[in-house]
C-alpha cells in the first residue's frame, strides 16, 4: 500500500513587463454615484513605475468600483483617468466576468495573447491547469480554477500595470503563496484590493489609498491588521 501522494508544488514565474513611463497612471477628482447614493467623490492620486498600492476601505466604500474605473470597465460621473503613453493594463475582476461559458481554457489563453498554444499550456501548467483540462469548457471550472485561469491570462498578457481585485479568493493556501511570491518579485506596477493580510504582506505595498475618502498615505506594516477588516 502506497502512502498519500505529495501535493504538487505550484511554481509561478511571471515574465518581465514591457517598459512603462515614469508615471504609469493618474486619477483626478474621480466621482461615482448610483442613483442617490454617492459612492465616492474627489479621488485623486497617481502611481509610478514599479510602485504597489493597496486600496483599503469598508464594504461599500467603492474599492471594486474604483478599480473598474481605472480599468476602463465603467465610467466615472466626474473626473479623469489618464494612463501613461506606454501603460498596458491587466485587470483581474473578482467575479471573473472575462471567463465565458462555452469557450475552452486554451481559447481564453489565445484571446489573452498570441504566444502560441505550447507556451500558453505551459503557463496554465504553472497554475496546476494541466493536460486535457486545456480543452475543458471554462464554464465548468470551480471557483479556484477560474481564478487560476484568469491569473494565467494576466501572466501572458504583456501588461506593466496590474489591477487586482481580491485575486486570492477561492485559491488554496499553496496557490495563494505561489502567486504572492511570484508577484512580489515582479517589477511591474500593481494596484490591489485584498482582504488577505499574508498576500498583501508578500507584495510589500508602498502606499495605501483609503476609500471612500481618497486619502493616500505610505503603507506601514501596522496596517496589515486592518486588511481583513477593510
Amino acid at each position: 500500500m502506497t502512502g498519500p501522494q505529495k501535493r504538487r508544488k505550484i511554481n509561478v514565474r511571471l515574465p518581465d513587463p514591457p517598459p512603462s513611463d515614469r508615471t504609469v497612471l493618474e486619477a483626478a477628482s474621480l466621482a461615482k454615484s448610483y442613483g442617490d447614493l454617492d459612492v465616492f467623490n474627489g479621488v485623486t492620486f497617481d502611481i509610478g513605475r514599479g510602485e504597489r498600492m493597496v486600496i483599503m476601505g469598508l464594504n461599500g466604500a467603492g474599492k471594486t468600483t474604483l478599480l473598474k474605473l481605472l480599468a476602463g470597465e465603467a465610467s466615472a460621473d466626474a473626473g479623469t483617468v489618464t494612463a501613461g503613453r506606454r501603460t498596458s493594463i491587466g485587470y483581474y475582476a473578482q467575479e471573473h466576468e472575462g471567463i465565458a461559458d462555452g469557450r475552452s481554457l486554451i481559447d481564453h489563453m489565445r484571446m489573452a495573447s498570441p504566444i502560441g498554444d505550447g507556451d500558453a499550456r505551459a503557463v496554465m501548467g504553472m497554475f496546476g491547469l494541466q493536460g486535457d483540462k486545456a480543452f475543458q469548457d471554462a464554464g465548468t471550472l470551480s471557483g479556484g480554477e477560474k481564478t487560476k485561469l484568469a491569473l494565467a491570462q494576466l501572466v501572458v498578457g504583456g501588461h506593466n500595470l496590474l489591477l487586482l481585485d481580491e485575486p486570492t479568493n477561492n485559491l488554496d493556501p499553496p496557490s495563494r503563496a505561489a502567486v504572492g511570491d511570484a508577484l512580489s518579485g515582479w517589477p511591474g506596477t500593481i494596484i490591489l484590493v485584498s482582504h488577505d493580510p499574508e498576500f498583501v504582506h508578500a507584495l510589500r505595498p508602498d502606499r495605501v489609498l483609503i476609500m471612500p475618502e481618497g486619502q493616500v498615505d505610505h503603507f506601514d506594516e501596522s496596517m496589515l491588521e486592518l486588511v481583513e477588516l477593510a
